[in-house]
């Protein structure tokens, strides 16, 4: 059994409306898919967003591959989307690469600052090495991370790269001395987005670091 951690480019070829409102539109400021149910002709996905949410909204509703949809505010930036969608044509060949039951997909989707998505999987060696392969002309594949049964990595290592550099700001400005010399907001302006970006990125680091530290 191998565990991957493997990020999706669309570089040359668009996947669908909604990555592309995900990857390209400045008021999403970030985007994680928690849940999903592939029915083949249609797909139904469940996002965390941080980002405005009416801005999303309207586009959303002025996408032609959107069945339905809903949103659930969360707090402040950020909110829940229920999307359900009919596929395109590369989606399909993308999902048809991973839906094999000698691989699991082991981790939430995260898009990427660098309009990636970033995701874990387990299988057999081989069977993970055809899925990479099995990816759909235009979409790169790049792998991030490798382990295996008995290999045991450092926690830091689930890090994306914009979690690793907030985390790494927020130590340096004192964001996590005690007691606490420096708020989310020094990190976002270190990092130089906004304070709910940093902010979003400082919770999905901690929590990546606590789960596998205590898992």
């Amino acid at each position: 059994m191998q565990h991957l951690r493997l990020t999706f480019y669309a570089d040359e070829v668009e996947l669908h409306p909604v990555h592309t409102l995900f990857v390209e539109q400045p008021y999403v400021e970030s985007a994680r898919m928690v849940h999903w149910n592939d029915a083949n002709e249609t797909v139904t996905h469940s996002f965390e967003v941080v980002g405005d949410r009416e801005q999303f909204e309207s586009d959303l509703a002025d996408t032609p591959e959107v069945l339905e949809y809903d949103l659930a505010t969360i707090d402040d930036g950020r909110f829940y989307t229920y999307i359900r969608t009919e596929t395109t044509a590369v989606q399909r060949a993308l999902f048809d690469a991973y839906d094999r039951n000698s691989i699991v997909v082991t981790s939430d989707l995260d898009h990427t600052d660098d309009g990636g998505v970033s995701f874990g999987v387990a299988g057999r060696s081989e069977e993970l090495q055809r899925a990479i392969d099995a990816a759909p002309e235009g979409i790169r594949v790049e792998v991030e991370r490798v382990g295996g049964r008995g290999v045991k990595t450092m926690p830091e290592q689930g890090l994306s790269k914009r979690q690793r550099e907030a985390v790494e700001v927020a130590v340096a400005v004192g964001y996590y001395d005690v007691p606490r010399t420096a708020s989310h907001e020094a990190v976002a302006e270190e990092l130089d987005c906004a304070p709910s970006t940093a902010a979003e990125h400082l919770r999905k680091a901690e929590s990546k670091l606590l789960r596998a530290l205590f898992a």
